[in-house]
């Protein structure tokens, strides 16, 4: 690195802190005493990742995520540096309430691997659970050069019509501990990576399906996923929205028209590890609808360590993750799964009593599809 040790610092705090620096709304002096103590250690930090780099040379072709020096320098001198902030401002005349500022400063600026370590309790090999209608996503997708498989595959055309699949082939996991377990919703890419000797684009598909409801009228249909934070598998649903009974839900959901299973983003989640980094997210995470939750009574377990929701009889809904066959594209980056994906499964006799509630004639598979060509 030829940069001097404040450039260096400076650079490493862009990239890993700009998110939360700003979430905590910039706290004044923080962003530049965590450079300064960065810029202090930064030839021994640079000696280790040089270090690291070396050693990882060997595993070129299978190099995993790695929590790199900078990176935990970067986290240990903003920590070092957040642990002064109250101190910093009652010099300067401004006292706070102790209790409540460090509770603030804590959810703002606490770095946490908790949804990494979820995610690989959630980690399983990739499973064959899918609807029968894409019985063909599950070989690997052909190479360029592999003139044996056809591409696009030949179900494509005929799917690429559809958004919706037939509840006839409503999907259930053989795999053990979930066996017919219901399969709410389902998320997978697959693809090979483009190559410039010769020039050939990537091949890849992304695939997501969901359980949702319609109105009888069939005006519109149902997509697979509506948004949500990742809070559903830390919080009992009725915390979430308290204003909610279980009465009232069951009344809702019999006219409810919108999918049943929700595509998590982090955006706002504070401490949230990067996804391309270690310990990182892992990029696909379901979660059930926030009314399906609290009529079917549902809570994270104690402790929350897995993305699982249960009730009184024990596991109850769980979210699923996968990441395989890993393939080297030729960078410096670490490698990334050519396969990633996850699912949300239920419980059979909770997807029973949701089905009654909803109205089993209202249920759809809804289904959307994206493939390169």
């Amino acid at each position: 690195m030829t940069e001097s040790p404040h450039e260096f610092a400076r650079e490493v705090a862009h990239e890993y802190l700009d998110a939360r620096f700003e979430l905590a709304n910039h706290p004044p002096g923080l962003r530049e005493a965590v450079e300064t103590r960065l810029a202090a250690i930064s030839d021994e930090v640079t000696d280790r990742v040089k270090s690291q780099i070396k050693h990882l040379e060997a595993r070129d072709l299978d190099r995993p995520n790695v929590y790199y020096a900078h990176q935990e320098a970067i986290e240990t001198s903003l920590q070092e540096s957040a642990a002064g902030i109250r101190t910093a401002m009652a010099i300067e005349g401004h006292i706070v309430d102790a209790v409540s500022f460090e509770r603030s400063a804590t959810q703002m600026l606490a770095s946490t691997a908790a949804w990494a370590i979820r995610s690989e309790a959630a980690r399983v090999p990739r499973p064959p659970t899918r609807h029968p209608a894409l019985s063909w996503t599950l070989p690997p997708v052909p190479w360029l050069n592999d003139s044996t498989f056809p591409w696009p595959p030949p179900a494509v055309a005929a799917l690429n019509a559809q958004n919706e699949l037939t509840l006839d082939g409503l999907p259930r996991c053989s795999e053990a501990p979930y066996e017919n377990w219901v399969q709410l919703g389902l998320i997978e890419r697959q693809h090979t990576y483009a190559s410039k000797h010769p020039d050939q684009p990537e091949r890849q598909y992304v695939v997501h399906t969901g359980i949702g409801a319609v109105n009888e009228d069939r005006a519109a249909t149902t997509p697979p996923f509506i948004g949500s934070a990742p809070s559903i598998w830390t919080h009992k649903a009725v915390e979430l929205a308290s204003t909610l009974q279980q009465a009232q839900v069951r009344a809702n959901l019999s006219t409810l028209a919108s999918p049943l299973v929700a595509f998590v983003g982090f955006e706002s989640t504070f401490g949230a590890p990067r996804s391309d980094a270690a310990p990182g997210l892992h990029p696909f995470l379901l979660a059930p609808h926030i009314a399906l939750s609290i009529l079917l009574e549902l809570a994270p377990e104690s402790p929350s360590n897995r993305l699982m929701l249960v009730d009184d009889a024990g596991p109850a809904l769980v979210c699923r993750q996968w990441s395989s066959f890993p393939i080297h594209d030729g960078n410096y980056e670490p490698l990334e799964p050519a396969v990633i994906g996850a699912d949300l499964l239920i419980r059979p006799d909770l997807y029973d009593t949701a089905s009654e509630a909803i109205g089993q004639s209202r249920l759809r598979i809804g289904f959307s599809l994206r493939v390169s060509v």
